[in-house]
């Protein structure tokens, strides 16, 4: 009987504990739960997984530990993540992160260079799920000349003037808020502004609005560029976000201040598990002479498992994170250096155990 693929996941917050949930459903999995705070401590008791005290700012008790598993998940900050890699790198093991940070995601690929196994940054839902999503439009696409990604996840009922509440890391939100956008125009990557190029949406009867501040990895523009003039990515949110966004950052120069706009988001919004993630991605072009459109949406709400609720975000990202592993466990993937989202085809996520219930027709539509 084959062992058990051994995993550490660094990080007990909303996805390293669901990742830890899904991976426990299987024996092919045995799975180390590493934190060393007192917020994950009571999050892994509640949900009845065992937890032990490993800081990533130590370096030497790290690589120990990562060196007995085969695979370590960072489910941390980005600023945390190239200190598990490095580790990664000398114990040998293979190495996944979260992180939607392009600086972060360049520093990783360094690392990766000559390392004895594979690095698979920025897994979960976009850039990860979003990237495979888009490749499969395109390629359905004969001569596609435009391609449109809207992504959010927000609350399942607007109860606020930012019709918002803490899903995911509010550094990485920030980010998203401030830095620019990757993007193709006329067929040449390029950056766009943060929160630009407005737009109203509507789905399933109600308004929603999207602007510029995706993820979408300059991996993916470079894949696509010369094959696509246009590739755009935008955040979904409730109608009026941009506005009152637009007053903090700008009208009360919280730009310049972005600890301090943490601190008042983390104080002011609150946690939301009830969720909904809003995937819709469009692939124009022509065939024959023809116009031709694909486009591909997914609405997940939250689930409720053994009286926890489990977010739409969550689950979704722990999915992936768990078929990529399932895929580096099958011998699916490159044995050994970087492994950029582009490179896992579509079709081994859409076929993977732990991806079915989002890729079924209708799920979450």
């Amino acid at each position: 009987m084959q062992s058990p693929f051994r995993v550490l996941v660094l990080g007990a917050g909303r996805v390293g504990t669901a990742l830890a949930l899904t991976l426990g459903d299987t024996p092919d999995f045995s799975v180390t739960l590493a934190d060393p705070t007192e917020p994950a401590r009571e999050r892994a008791g509640a949900l009845g997984l065992p937890l032990i005290d490993c800081s990533p700012a130590d370096g030497a008790a790290l690589e120990r530990l990562i060196g007995r598993h085969d695979a370590v998940v960072a489910a941390l900050p980005a600023s945390a993540c190239p200190a598990v890699a490095a580790a990664a790198a000398r114990a040998g093991v293979h190495y996944l992160d979260l992180n939607e940070d392009s600086p972060v995601t360049a520093e990783i690929a360094g690392i990766a260079v000559g390392a004895r196994r594979s690095f698979v940054p920025q897994c979960g839902i976009s850039p990860g799920l979003v990237s495979a999503i888009t490749l499969a439009l395109v390629e359905e696409v004969a001569a596609p000349r435009d391609v449109q990604i809207r992504v959010g996840i927000l609350p399942r009922h607007s109860t606020n003037r930012l019709g918002y509440g803490l899903t995911w890391d509010v550094n990485a939100l920030i980010a998203e808020y401030t830095n620019p956008s990757a993007a193709l125009m006329d067929g040449r990557p390029v950056t766009l502004p943060p929160l630009s190029g407005r737009e109203m949406l509507r789905i399933d009867g109600s308004t929603f609005e999207a602007f510029v501040s995706g993820s979408v990895p300059a991996s993916l523009c470079r894949r696509l560029a010369g094959r696509v003039e246009t590739l755009v990515s935008k955040t979904i949110r409730y109608e009026g976000h941009l506005d009152h966004v637009t007053f903090l950052l700008d009208d009360l120069n919280l730009r310049r201040r972005p600890d301090l706009l943490r601190s008042l988001l983390l104080n002011a919004l609150p946690e939301v598990e009830d969720d909904q993630l809003i995937i819709f991605v469009s692939a124009r072009g022509a065939r024959n002479g023809l116009a031709k459109e694909r486009n591909w949406m997914r609405r997940i709400t939250a689930v409720e498992r053994n009286g926890t609720v489990i977010s739409a975000l969550r689950r979704t990202a722990a999915a992936h994170v768990a078929a990529v592993l399932d895929l580096l466990r099958e011998g699916a993937l490159p044995a050994s250096g970087l492994v950029a989202q582009e490179d896992i085809a579509p079709g081994a996520l859409r076929a993977n155990r732990f991806l079915g219930w989002f890729f079924a027709e209708g799920e979450g539509v």
